[in-house]
């Protein structure tokens, strides 16, 4: 089997996208005593460690302690998830109870005494609300660059696992 298709095959075993008739051609490929390149013998050690565990079919001992420890981190974690939960419940109570109590509030009729006083009240809300939305606006385009950035970063790195394959 040519290097290229064995590279190939490997790709699809990672992903976990290879059949199971392409795993066995990957690992005769493998185990066979052709020429391999230097990059591929450690995929052949890999595969090798692998026939041998499933060949002796003896797997070490777990520990007691190890069952422990790992039972009381899931039991952590469920607590963790159920604590989310239900400060996710408290907070959308708290929204709803603001909202609510925002709603039925009495509103005051006439604050201004005049139009004048409540057109420059007007133009200072509308000036606040247009810097604070400038800042928003600001913020979204520095997010956007920094995401854009990332995105080329990482097309980068891979561009070059690519050029290394081959």
């Amino acid at each position: 089997m040519k290097t290229t298709e064995i590279e190939e095959l490997l790709a699809r075993y990672y992903q976990g996208t290879a059949t199971e008739e392409e795993e066995r051609a990957l690992r005769r490929a493998l185990a066979g005593s052709g020429d391999l390149p230097p990059h591929l013998m450690e995929e052949k050690a890999f595969f090798a460690q692998l026939d041998a565990c499933a060949a002796a079919d003896d797997l070490p001992e777990v520990p007691g302690e190890l069952e422990g420890k790992l039972i009381r981190l899931i039991d952590g974690r469920a607590r963790v998830v159920r604590l989310r939960w239900i400060g996710g419940i408290a907070a959308g109570l708290l929204v709803l109870f603001t909202v609510g109590s925002h709603f039925y509030r009495p509103t005051p009729q006439d604050t201004c005494a005049t139009p004048a006083e409540a057109y420059a009240q007007a133009q200072r809300a509308l000036t606040a609300f247009s810097v604070t939305l400038n800042k928003g606006v600001k913020g979204v385009a520095e997010a956007r660059q920094a995401t854009d950035k990332a995105r080329q970063d990482v097309m980068e790195q891979l561009s070059r696992i690519n050029n290394i394959k081959e």
